[in-house]
């Protein structure tokens, strides 16, 4: 179990997400797992944390208050080709899925999500 979280504890997870307590709520559960989590309220703040440092994850919020996650897709996949990005969003329809995977998503999590659910989306991703 040791190996896992020295493995882990390398990976830099950043959070896009204007809710604070979702924000607060999965940085505190990817710190317990041995991740190193970032949090941004805003696309710009994310862009500006995309632009600092390379992440292994991003938890993307598909509505945010100056647009909408699905805009800041193509930045990621630009500059952060290994990142593997996880659309979270309470619109958890087929069409937001749908349009997340076509638009570079790796995996799809609907709030209110779990810890199971947080865990999984990481094993599927393998981060």
């Amino acid at each position: 179990m040791a190996i896992t979280t020295n493995i882990t504890a390398s990976k830099r997870v950043l959070i896009i997400d204007d809710e604070a307590d979702i924000c607060l709520l999965l940085s505190g559960l990817l710190r317990r797992l041995g991740y190193q989590p970032t949090c941004a309220h805003f696309i710009e703040e994310g862009r500006q944390c995309l632009h600092t440092q390379q992440f292994d994850a991003i938890f993307l919020d598909l509505n945010l208050p100056d647009g909408l996650g699905f805009d800041l897709l193509p930045s990621i996949r630009e500059e952060q080709q290994v990142a593997k990005v996880v659309m979270i969003s309470a619109f958890d329809g087929q069409s937001e899925r749908r349009r997340a995977t076509e638009q570079g998503a790796d995996y799809f999590i609907g709030k209110p999500f779990t810890r199971r659910s947080v865990e999984m989306a990481l094993q599927t991703v393998q981060v």
